[in-house]
């Protein structure tokens, strides 16, 4: 017995598949195929069939997955209901199949679960998308999973090639293209099965491995409370870059942000890595294409992945510290914080914070420290500089101390100041157009800058670097909110300046 079901996917839709597709940093073509290919990982595939066929203009997307029920094959089609939430896959149901409706005469998709068979035709008509849903009959799936097969317009017949899917499964699935990447324990435990993912019946991976086109690389390990959480190497490539620069930070096999973690390496371009941090899944944006701006848990392993990829510059002599050469900037610097905590939304950044630390008991008696206490960088009696790493001598052994259950000295944890406002170093670096820029510590003036020559031959260099620090905590400050106004730039940098013209 077969049953039909029509319906229409709410008002308007026409201009909510235009702004669903605006969300996205690449095409809606490519916004499509990475959506779908994330629908099949989340529904647990261990196989993945792309098939271009443009003789007749379809591109399909099959997997071996769990496939859907009744239930969640009708929200599939409704705008206003995801069978996701944030924190539990790399994409949306149906989010692929939306974003196609921009440039297709119809998207039909099949779906066989362990308990429901059915497929549906889908199109834009006008400012609505009416679709129709036909319980218990299958067209072409001949097993558990789904499969979505677009149908190209006339516009969009040539939008999809051969060299443009496998770029974009290249660029945002590339640990899972990866021989060596794929077979991590950590991706063994996310897919027990492994995953192919084939274009045209032939596999997509690569000839080598990341691993293999390193030298000097290093290992990446983050870890909370104690726990490793993420994994990962970076190193700088040999030869030729096959890879667009940056480090790749994946959850789930998906790449969601490529960074150099607010660095100006040497050889910037020639610098990759892979860090797969699962738990980061909380952290991403509705679209799963970036991380939430000021979200706690990215801004916790930023810190922590900045600190390792940093030490790794200084060893490998890619990024020297910043040094004070010419001029003692101690006054300036304290006139610039005084400055900043008149300015409610940059006040952070001018005081100092307070944070517990861990401090060794005296006699090191034993204490019972309480799940969830996370270890903090410290010293013995003083102040820390930042996020490294603790500086407690035996350390090395793992006796440092710490408040956490577990291993190390018993400790107990104790208020210190942190950090103590911003911070000026120069670097020379004419290979960068950048006047300077702000690590989440310290702001780094170019001095072969053109404008930082000028404004010292004509004695306003204050006024030069004055304009570099707070355009870099503006921009710094901007990054982390989900929706930057730039209207506020002009704004904190005037009142800025009004605050120094008076002092």
């Amino acid at each position: 017995m077969s049953n039909h079901y029509e319906g229409k996917s709410g008002v308007n839709v026409k201009r909510l598949v235009q702004n669903i597709a605006d969300q996205y940093p690449f095409k809606p073509q490519i916004a499509t195929v990475v959506e779908l290919v994330a629908n099949s990982l989340d529904a647990k595939a261990s196989l993945i069939e792309i098939v271009l066929n443009k003789e007749e203009g379809i591109l399909s997307v099959k997997d071996n997955g769990l496939g859907m029920d009744k239930k969640r094959f009708r929200e599939y089609h409704d705008f206003a209901a995801s069978a996701k939430t944030r924190g539990k896959g790399i994409g949306f149901a149906g989010q692929g199949a939306k974003l196609a409706l921009n440039f297709c005469k119809k998207v039909l998709t099949e779906t066989w679960s362990s308990n429901y068979r059915g497929y549906s035709e889908w199109f834009l008509k006008g400012n609505e998308a009416p679709y129709k849903i036909f319980d218990n009959q299958i067209l072409t799936l001949d097993s558990l999973g789904t499969k979505v097969a677009l149908y190209l317009n006339k516009e969009s017949a040539d939008f999809y090639t051969e060299d443009l899917i496998k770029e974009t499964i290249h660029e945002h699935y590339f640990p899972l293209i990866d021989p060596k990447l794929k077979l991590k324990e950590a991706y063994k435990n996310f897919y027990e099965e492994g995953v192919k993912i084939l274009f045209n019946n032939k596999e997509i991976i690569l000839d080598l491995s990341i691993e293999d086109v390193l030298e000097e690389k290093r290992d990446i390990v983050i870890s909370i409370h104690r726990k490793p959480k993420a994994i990962g190497l970076v190193g700088r490539i040999k030869g030729a870059n096959f890879l667009p620069p940056g480090i790749m930070v994946c959850t789930y096999g998906k790449v969601i942000e490529r960074t150099h973690f607010k660095k100006e390496p040497k050889e910037k371009e020639k610098i990759i890595g892979w860090i797969e941090a699962p738990y980061l899944i909380e952290a991403v944006t509705t679209d799963k294409c970036r991380f939430q701006a000021g979200n706690k848990i990215w801004e916790g392993f930023f810190r922590k992945a900045q600190s390792e990829f940093s030490r790794w510059l200084e060893e490998t002599g890619l990024l020297e510290k910043p040094i004070r050469r010419e001029l003692d900037y101690a006054n300036l610097e304290e006139e610039i914080n005084s400055i900043l905590k008149n300015l409610p939304e940059l006040y952070s950044f001018g005081s100092g914070i307070q944070r517990d630390v861990a401090i060794q008991d005296a006699e090191g008696e034993e204490k019972e420290m309480g799940e969830g206490t996370q270890k903090v960088p410290g010293t013995k009696g003083g102040e820390t500089t930042g996020e490294g790493v603790t500086v407690y001598p035996g350390d090395e052994l793992g006796k440092a101390p710490t408040t956490e259950p577990g291993e190390g000295t018993p400790a107990t944890p104790k208020p210190r100041i942190i950090r103590g406002g911003i911070r000026i170093t120069e670097d020379e670096r004419p290979d960068l157009d950048r006047e300077a820029w702000f690590d989440g510590e310290s702001v780094t003036v170019n001095k072969s800058h053109p404008a930082y020559a000028k404004s010292k031959k004509n004695e306003l260099l204050n006024y030069h670097l004055l304009k570099c620090v707070i355009m870099e905590l503006i921009r710094f400050n901007l990054e982390r909110e989900p929706e930057p106004s730039y209207q506020r730039v002009f704004d904190l940098q005037q009142r800025f300046f009004k605050l120094w013209g008076e002092q």
